[in-house]
């Protein structure tokens, strides 16, 4: 099911817990860590389904905001979860910007701080707390100058 719906493109980054790839119609997949045990917090649902927490938060968070990725799909295979998310076509992380561009403009800076500050106050209203908002998850849209929250890995729900 997987492969007749997502193609897997080239890897576009790796982290603690998984790589970041391109797919076909510019969507990025993310592939998690092995087995629910090692490392990823798992959700169990009302219904007993145990799920990557990571999924449950964006699931809670990616809808009607285009400061945050949204989250397309997940699947659970033999020992990894992937996890499909819109991607624009010509996008970047901020940290990948950084070091090619050098220091951005104050303009720049305010634009884009203004995107996370509004992700950030979504998240917060929907009870999630990102807890690792770096440059490398802050993907920027490269054609608009939109910027997005990724990578709820290290997130939870705030108490």
């Amino acid at each position: 099911a997987l492969q007749e719906r997502h193609q897997l493109g080239s890897l576009l980054g790796r982290g603690g817990f998984g790589s970041v790839y391109m797919g076909a119609v510019y969507i990025c997949v993310w592939r998690m860590a092995p087995c629910l045990t090692d490392g990823i917090l798992v959700f169990l649902q009302s219904n007993g389904t145990r799920v990557p927490l990571e999924t449950e938060l964006l699931d809670k968070v990616s809808t009607g905001l285009h400061s945050v990725v949204q989250l397309l799909d997940w699947f659970e295979l033999c020992h990894h979860f992937l996890l499909v998310m819109k991607c624009p076509e010509r996008s970047q992380d901020l940290f990948d910007i950084i070091l090619l561009w050098g220091l951005l403009s104050e303009e720049v800076v305010q634009g884009l701080f203004r995107h996370v500050l509004e992700a950030v106050r979504h998240c917060s209203s929907c009870e999630v707390l990102h807890r690792d908002t770096e440059p490398d998850n802050i993907l920027l849209n490269l054609a608009s100058g939109e910027a997005k929250l990724v990578d709820f890995g290290c997130g939870t729900y705030l108490q």
